[in-house]
Formats: structure tokens, C-alpha cells, sequence
């Protein structure tokens, strides 16, 4: 029997997640949260605003450094709209929150948790503090964690009934064509799990097969373009950040002398495209101006400068060669990242504007639902100490229960994963361990916002475990056995 996304006889439920919703942001609105972020400011994930009314197309396509979704959504509702611009985003990105709102519920539906006790969740994950912060903030950190709540909502739609496999496919190209993270290797992995366990393997090719093509399109150009088979050219400078840079500059200076790295690794990552410039001097113009330029027109530092495709490729290749020759070091770094990971995800600094405004009230509620008792690290004291009093203790722990339980309950349903629940959590938990797993060893500083794309799937797979243990199934507290 085919299920509605919207049925009728959840038009209550919906309506109150509807007015919980309005209410909290009208109360937020009151309290001095506001939307930040203006094209016109700038920001490290944004082009010149100058090129989205004179360049436009040209340079979204030509753009190396990240995945151009982003850019060319702000840059529409920019020329759209220029006298008004921040208005149409900050409610659009309210619809996000609607629809997010309506996947959590469905996800909870799906996962036979009861239309109460699922708006109860709903709602409780879209007032909190981080959900409002993500949501007035201009990044991708809120459209991914959307597209990804909805893709769970479409991969138990075709896992069940068949149906839907095009959007599901869609929206993880979306995904991968907004943040980097969610790489190409990502999207072929979700491709072969649904064609692993999906009955109609046919239909799984001809679903995904347009949107991975899109991707890797995308892919091939930088690889034509930079040399490089990826979606964003950063991805040496991140990883040295947990690397390189955690690394006692004495002795990284002996290996500079040694010839074992590069003088790079005496160059913080992300600095001035004119501190590269110096050492790479034949970076070649190519007239097109995000290439080009070394400033914006605001006159801030252009973080698409070609210079960068270059000097990210060796600071990669100095982050690998202290992997090999230091790897206890970098586990430490990861240790780090991970202790990061476990912060709530209203405690990063980018958001420490609209957090200030609230600051008590968020406190509290990180207190409550999270298990953190303080929130007051700076980031640079959580780059290099750790605190029990800062993690957040109910995170961890629903982290721990969801992957222990997740995988003893797929043990358990080995035979049936085909099924559309199995299905559903298979695709969660491997998402929640892809992001994790990818997420803190290949960065280090904002690991709770990278955590804050699965925060939905985990609050709502534990509960899920949690039901199944205390009402239908008690073998999953008994020994691993075959």
C-alpha cells in the first residue's frame, strides 16, 4: 500500500511541528538571533559578490576550490534580487527548515516510532539553539544536513516500494556538488549499497546513473582544469591543519632541511594567495578573474586563486609524509579531532554572534539534552586540550549505542536487509560512520559542525534501538553468536 509523504491523518502532527517552528523563530527573532551572512560581506566559501553580477557562469564553472552548488544558489537569489537579497535568503533557508521538519518526522514515522512521540523529536531538534544558529547562518552546513534528512526519507521509499529512486540519487548529487565531504567516492558507495541490497537492481542503475554522471562530470573538470580528480583543491590545506601543523615546528624545520618537506610546511594553510605567489611564481594567468585575482572587490583575500589548486597539492604531500613517518602524532590529532566531534554543535565560534545573544539559554539546553555542562572553550583551547566538562556526554553516548546496537540489529535482520527498515538503517548508520570516520581525520577545528549534518539520524536511530531492545527484540542485548 503506497504511503503519502504528507498523509491526512497527520495533518495535526504536522500543523503543531508547523507552529512549534514559527513560534520558536518569532521568540528567536526577539531574543537578537539573526540571519548572518551578506554576498555582499563575503565569506571563505563565497566568490567575489562582484562576479556574481559581471561573471556570473563563468566562474561557477571554473571554480576549483570547492563544489559550486553553493555559489551558483546564493549567486541566483543575489542577481534575483540584489536590493533584497538577505530577506529571500534567510527565507528560503526557512523553507529548508520546514522541509527538514517534515524528513525527521517521516523519518520517525518511518522508523515506527508513533506520530506523537515523532513530533515530540521533531520538534525538540528544530527549536534547539544549533538547529536556529545553522539555519540564520550562510553556509552549507543547514542545506546538507537537509538534503541528507530527505534522502533517508526517499531510501526507505524505494527500499520499500520501489519508488522515489530518482530523487533519492538526486539528492546525494546535490550533496556532493555542495560540500566536499560528501565526496565522489561517497556517492559510489551509496550507489553500490542500494544496489547490494535493493531488489530491482535495474532500477537502481537507471536512477542513479544521471546524477553520477553529473558528479563526476564535475570531477573531470578539475582533473582537466588542476590536475586533480576532486571537487574542491582545499583538501591538502585541511588535512595539514591536522597534520602538518600539530607538528612541533622544530622539528618540521629539521625535515625542511633534510629535503623530506617542502617549505610549505612552514606556511599555515589558507594565508594570503600573494605568501604562495612568491614561491610558486609561474602560476599561470588565465584571464578569467576568480583565477586571477588575488584580492575581491571588497578587499578581502580570494581563496579561489589558482595559486592554491598547487600549493594544497604540497601541503598534501607533506601532511602524507608525517602520516608515514609520524603516525602515533597523528592519531593524537585525531584523538583531538574526535574529543571536537563530540561538542554540541552550537558550540563553534563562527555562530558566536547570535550564541552571545542567548548565550544562558543555550547553555542550558546543551546541559539538558547534550550532557555538556560548560560551552565555554575557545577554539583554540579545544585544538589542544581536553575537558570532560565540554563534551557532550549524551551525544557520545547515543553515538556509541546507535553504532553497537545498529550493528548487532542488522546482524540480527542479515537475511532481510532488502526490507525497508533493515534498508533505512543501513544507510543511516553508514552514513553516520562515513561522516565520522572522514569528518576527523581529514580536519580538525570544526568537527561538531561536520557532526551536525547526521545530528538528525542520530536522534533518531537510537530511539528506534532503544524501542526495539525494551519492546520486540531482547536478543539484542544476548552474546554475539552466529
Amino acid at each position: 500500500m503506497k504511503r503519502a509523504f504528507l498523509a491526512p491523518g497527520e495533518r495535526i502532527p504536522h500543523l503543531v511541528i508547523l507552529a512549534a517552528l514559527l513560534t520558536s523563530r518569532i521568540l528567536y527573532n526577539r531574543a537578537g538571533v539573526q540571519f548572518e551572512g551578506d554576498p555582499e560581506v563575503g565569506a571563505w566559501h563565497l566568490i567575489d559578490p562582484a562576479l556574481y553580477q559581471t561573471d556570473f557562469l563563468r566562474s561557477i564553472f571554473h571554480l576549483h576550490s570547492q563544489p559550486p552548488l553553493m555559489n551558483f544558489f546564493i549567486g541566483f537569489v543575489y542577481r534575483s534580487s540584489p536590493s533584497f537579497h538577505q530577506e529571500v535568503l534567510q527565507i528560503l533557508y526557512l523553507g529548508m527548515g520546514v522541509l527538514l521538519a517534515i524528513s525527521i518526522y517521516r523519518l520517525c514515522k518511518d522508523l515506527e516510532l508513533g506520530g506523537w512521540l515523532s513530533s515530540a523529536f521533531t520538534i525538540c531538534f528544530m527549536v534547539s539553539p544549533a538547529t536556529v544558529f545553522y539555519e540564520r547562518s550562510l553556509s552549507y552546513g543547514y542545506p546538507i544536513t537537509v538534503l541528507l534528512a530527505l534522502a533517508g526519507v526517499f531510501f526507505f521509499r524505494f527500499a520499500g516500494h520501489g519508488r522515489n529512486g530518482h530523487f533519492l540519487f538526486w539528492s546525494l548529487a546535490l550533496m556532493a556538488l555542495t560540500w566536499s565531504l560528501f565526496h565522489w567516492v561517497w556517492l559510489l558507495l551509496v550507489w553500490a549499497l542500494t544496489f547490494t541490497i535493493h531488489t530491482n537492481r535495474r532500477q537502481v542503475i537507471l536512477a542513479g546513473l544521471a546524477p553520477f554522471l553529473l558528479v563526476t562530470t564535475r570531477y573531470g573538470k578539475n582533473l582537466v582544469q588542476v590536475g586533480d580528480f576532486t571537487s574542491s583543491t582545499w583538501a591538502g590545506m585541511n588535512l595539514s591543519k591536522i597534520v602538518t601543523f600539530r607538528t612541533p615546528e622544530k622539528e618540521r624545520k629539521q625535515m625542511i632541511r633534510r629535503g623530506e618537506l617542502s617549505e610549505f610546511a612552514l606556511i599555515p594553510p589558507f594565508r594570503n594567495p600573494l605568501a604562495y605567489l612568491e614561491i610558486l611564481p609561474h602560476t599561470p594567468k588565465t584571464g578569467i578573474p576568480v583565477l586571477d585575482d588575488i584580492y575581491t572587490s571588497i578587499g578581502s583575500r580570494k581563496f579561489q586563486q589558482l595559486v592554491y589548486a598547487e600549493a594544497s597539492r604540497l601541503y598534501l604531500m607533506d601532511a602524507l609524509h608525517l602520516i608515514r613517518a609520524m603516525p602515533e602524532a597523528y592519531l593524537r590529532s585525531i584523538f583531538q579531532a574526535v574529543y571536537i566531534f563530540f561538542h554540541p554543535a552550537s558550540d563553534f565560534d563562527p555562530i558566536l554572534g547570535n550564541r552571545s545573544r542567548i548565550w544562558e539559554f543555550d547553555q542550558w539546553w546543551n546541559r539538558i539534552f547534550h550532557g555538556q555542562w560548560l560551552g565555554d572553550e575557545t577554539s583554540i583551547e579545544r585544538n589542544v586540550s581536553r575537558s570532560i566538562l565540554h563534551v557532550g556526554w549524551w551525544i557520545l553516548a547515543g553515538f556509541l549505542g546507535t553504532v553497537v546496537f545498529g550493528v548487532r540489529y542488522l546482524w540480527i535482520h542479515r537475511m532481510d536487509l532488502s526490507s525497508a527498515v533493515p534498508a533505512l538503517v543501513v544507510f543511516m548508520m553508514f552514513n553516520i560512520l562515513y561522516v565520522t570516520l572522514i569528518g576527523n581525520t581529514m580536519d580538525i577545528g570544526e568537527n561538531n559542525r561536520f557532526r551536525f549534518s547526521i545530528d538528525p539520524y542520530l536522534m533518531v536511530l537510537p530511539v528506534f534501538l532503544a524501542k526495539i531492545i525494551v519492546v520486540r527484540d531482547r536478543n539484542l542485548f544476548q552474546p554475539w553468536r552466529r
